[in-house]
């Protein structure tokens, strides 16, 4: 997802191993890891050493994009973390983000709320792709600034991702399967308890569960579909 660079900021770097990937693929030329806590960035910093890469790295002790200039990456990364976070770390330093050629994020949840985020502030998602690790599926998206963009993702595109609808990789009927699972499932349990009133929030929590049923229902027609023209 990271296109060539000059220079790759690696926002909440953890043990640092982002970055050596992508200096060690010449994805980028030099790097500046970043993360709030000593620790890790203590850990990314012998990780990157025993990797002989210290030079093309720098580290900052950092509270999301507090510590990195405008213009200073061409990249940045935010990956592994709640999509709240995400949300959080844009939102303190929104300019610092804009001044970017792209964003790469990778959120852990909270997913449709970054989406949300990002339509709302003039960013485009021109690629996003899905990951598995231990049976949980998370998106990867690539998002660039474009002032003149304009809002209007649709429900399922913020649900799902415009992109991962269209392109329909693999791992996205394995995320609808399970959805609809753990919906179902839910709904299955509501369905048994006493409701007090039509505006009770087990009534609301029914009729939302419903509706992302419906939705996926709608998606995997689409997903038929795209499956029959090949």
């Amino acid at each position: 997802m990271v296109p060539r660079c000059d220079t790759v900021a690696d926002v909440g770097c953890d043990h640092g191993y982002l970055t050596i990937a992508l200096l060690q693929g010449k994805v980028a030329k030099k790097a500046i890891a970043m993360d709030v806590n000593k620790g890790p960035l203590e850990s990314a910093r012998i990780n990157i050493g025993e990797m002989q890469l210290n030079a093309q790295v720098e580290f900052r002790l950092s509270d999301g994009l507090t510590k990195l200039g405008r213009d200073e990456a061409d990249i940045i990364c935010i990956c592994g973390m709640g999509g709240n976070l995400i949300q959080r770390i844009l939102g303190a330093k929104l300019e610092i983000a804009q001044s970017a050629e792209a964003l790469i994020l990778e959120p852990q949840s909270e997913c449709r709320g970054v989406r949300e985020y990002l339509d709302s502030n003039c960013f485009s998602i021109v690629d996003e792709e899905l990951c598995i690790e231990e049976g949980k599926i998370y998106p990867i998206i690539k998002a660039v600034y474009s002032p003149e963009h304009t809002k209007g993702l649709s429900d399922a595109e913020l649900e799902y991702g415009p992109v991962i609808i269209k392109k329909s990789p693999e791992l996205f009927k394995k995320l609808l399967d399970k959805n609809k699972k753990e919906y179902s499932d839910i709904l299955e349990k509501l369905e048994k308890q006493k409701i007090a009133s039509s505006d009770s929030p087990i009534q609301k929590r029914k009729e939302e569960l419903k509706r992302k049923l419906n939705q996926i229902s709608t998606l995997e027609i689409e997903l038929e579909d795209k499956l029959w023209q090949k």
